[in-house]
């Protein structure tokens, strides 16, 4: 299996090489994307927090790479209909120009226009696409793609039941979790994380009820996004790793950007 690593800036590639990844992921926002779309993100980061300056940031990743693949990210869940073609002709340029090995992406309409395009086979469907059975495993599949990212919240026996021949998969080695099933969430993390914020109705629940439910959600954010009272930086998978080789997944994602 391949440890899939994201990098920010051209400079913590080689750090990452020789602490063992085999694969970098990116975002990166397009010139035109802020004057047409304003503050909208292209990818599931804002790009002030995440994401790397500009093309040329990327053509020194993939330099740096030295033949390891980079893959970008077009993943945010919905796009304006006038803005699918030029994020096509964005994605080309990344793929045939820069060097990028792939896109991941997340919006049916996107992936389908990147297909007809004729570039499926450089496609990582995002784990936003929330494929959680074999049937949309299969279509994946059918469409060309390279490989297919899991969501977060299946559990390894849920894993072993989507895995279909002829796809690669790739699943979440160590976690930036979401309280619900991310990819199919309507809100944005602009407005901040208001979905840990418990709110009205827990009224007669429990104490240890609430608390063990209060663990669970720190948890899931990054454990406070700092290493503390024993645990990770967040959800880790390490102990799933034998099982997950066995099972034939091709890549393990640390969370990034």
């Amino acid at each position: 299996m391949n440890v899939l690593a994201p990098v920010r800036a051209p400079e913590e590639v080689p750090v990452l090489c020789r602490a063992g990844a085999d694969e970098f992921y990116c975002g990166l926002t397009p010139r035109f994307w802020a004057e047409r779309y304003g503050g909208a993100w292209v990818h599931r980061r804002s790009p002030r927090s995440a994401g790397l300056a500009d093309e040329a940031a990327l053509a020194r990743v993939v330099a740096a790479a030295g033949g390891r693949p980079v893959f970008v990210t077009l993943n945010a869940p919905s796009y304006p209909g006038d803005a699918i073609a030029p994020l096509v002709a964005f994605g080309r340029r990344l793929l045939e120009r820069i060097g990028a090995a792939g896109l991941i992406v997340a919006e049916t309409e996107l992936l389908l226009a990147l297909a007809e395009a004729g570039l499926a086979d450089r496609i990582h469907v995002s784990s936003l696409a929330t494929c959680t059975n074999r049937g949309a495993a299969a279509f994946f599949r059918d469409l060309g793609v390279a490989r297919i990212v899991l969501p977060r919240h299946l559990t390894l026996d849920e894993i072993a039941h989507v895995l279909v021949p002829g796809v690669a998969f790739e699943v979440f080695a160590l976690n930036d979790g979401c309280v619900f099933e991310e990819g199919l969430c309507a809100t944005t993390h602009t407005l901040g994380p208001f979905c840990l914020e418990d709110g009205p109705g827990t009224e007669g629940i429990g104490d240890d009820v609430l608390e063990g439910y209060a663990f669970w959600k720190w948890t899931l954010n990054n454990c406070g996004c700092r290493t503390n009272r024993g645990y990770t930086l967040g959800p880790c998978g390490l102990c799933a790793v034998p099982r997950l080789r066995e099972l034939g997944v091709a890549s393990l994602k640390v969370v990034g950007r």
